[in-house]
């Protein structure tokens, strides 16, 4: 790529920032002097200017842009803002494979979506966490040392992210095996591992759930959000372990009552409150979507498939969004009446004030920009495959304006 391909590349990038997605379908930007045309390329001959000499050179140059290579660089922007909101460099290298199908396919997982996500509205940059599934970072651990029951240990890693005043439940799911005993109720013990030193050299248990489940085979649910929120107070370690034991059951003791297959893989579901504390009700403003003929500041449609951009295997859900754009002409009066913004009408009076003297005046020039968002709801998957359900603030255009 040579450095004239690289200087368009660069500025239509910026174009696409500050004018939050906008469109060029037709005519020219100008942004800091270079031009950009997205109609097919015609040759162009400089105009006599009194500029100097830089600004003149600057203005000669006329760049072909298509709308491929548009779409291309609005999908790359909004990667980058998913990332950059997840706080991530890449994108994990994680697969949905190895997940239980409960987790991506049950009701009782998968994080509800607001059915009216206009009233929710988030000013933090960063996404905001509303629901964790946490799997333990081992297998069929031992951390109890006297075992007296069949037993299995699960240790687990907590998300940083995520505050104890912010936790609203905290359930421990696990799938119990058949047993030959289950003609009767069985009795499981559900314990906290910890240490009484520093060191660790002192092992202490403590019952925290004792419960009688007629289930001979399947999922049961544990309540665990006293000891969740127990833990996330506790900074001196992210790392806590739970001993799942079933004090009724025949199998020997060395055995797990609990499965560890592939579907069956036991998990913590952490709920916050993070969703409910930021909603807000606020003035929507009536969107003009584009169709075709239409030429005035409009609402285009962008839909981001994650298959297609390489993103499905650690984006559970949804399958892709509609993030739109805005494009379209500023100049008519139909165009300034109906999608005006509030910004436009301080410059303008500003700029147009009669005190001011007419040769001082500044010149603007209406961009068709995004006036209003809407949150984007992501559960995702990162390199601890840990499940995090997040809210990313500003990632759906809602409504267009003249700037």
């Amino acid at each position: 790529m040579g450095k004239q391909e690289i200087e368009m590349f660069r500025v239509a990038f910026l174009v696409a920032i500050l004018c939050n997605f906008v469109g060029v379908s037709a005519g020219y930007i100008s942004i800091f002097g270079p031009w950009f045309d997205s109609s097919p390329s015609t040759s162009s001959t400089p105009s006599p200017t009194s500029e100097p000499n830089g600004m003149a050179r600057s203005r000669q140059h006329k760049y072909t842009i298509t709308e491929e290579q548009l779409t291309a660089i609005r999908i790359e922007y909004i990667k980058n803002q998913i990332l950059r909101k997840l706080r991530l460099k890449h994108k994990p290298s994680v697969s949905k494979a190895f997940l239980p199908k409960l987790v991506i396919e049950s009701n009782s997982i998968l994080p509800k979506v607001q059915d009216d996500s206009s009233n929710l509205y988030f000013d933090d940059f960063y996404g905001k966490t509303t629901q964790a599934v946490v799997f333990p970072y081992e297998d069929e651990a031992k951390c109890v040392r006297k075992v007296q029951y069949p037993s299995a240990c699960l240790p687990f890693v907590l998300p940083k992210d995520v505050h104890a005043s912010e936790v609203s439940t905290a359930e421990l799911w696990v799938y119990k095996k058949a047993d030959s005993e289950d003609i009767h109720n069985q009795t499981f013990i559900v314990s906290e591992i910890a240490h009484w030193d520093a060191k660790k050299s002192f092992q202490k248990t403590t019952p925290i759930y004792i419960n009688q489940t007629t289930v001979t085979e399947g999922w049961l649910t544990i309540d665990v959000t006293q000891i969740v929120k127990n833990w996330l107070d506790n900074k001196s370690s992210l790392t806590h372990a739970i001993n799942v034991a079933c004090k009724t059951c025949s199998k020997d003791v060395g055995d797990s009552p609990i499965s560890f297959k592939l579907n069956d893989k036991p998990f913590v579901v952490i709920h916050t409150h993070s969703q409910q504390k930021r909603t807000v009700h606020r003035r929507t403003k009536r969107h003009v979507n584009c169709y075709p003929g239409v030429t005035d500041c409009c609402r285009e449609s962008l839909y981001i498939s994650f298959a297609d951009i390489g993103w499905d295997d650690w984006i559970i859900s949804p399958s892709g969004y509609n993030a739109y754009f805005c494009k379209g002409s500023c100049n008519s009066a139909t165009a300034k009446t109906l999608s005006a913004s509030q910004h436009n009408s301080i410059l303008q009076k500003v700029m147009y004030d009669p005190n001011r003297n007419s040769g001082n005046r500044l010149e603007l020039t209406t961009c068709c920009a995004a006036t209003q968002f809407q949150p984007l709801q992501l559960f995702y998957m990162d390199n601890n495959k840990t499940i995090t359900s997040k809210i990313l603030s500003n990632m759906i255009v809602e409504t267009c304006g003249c700037m």
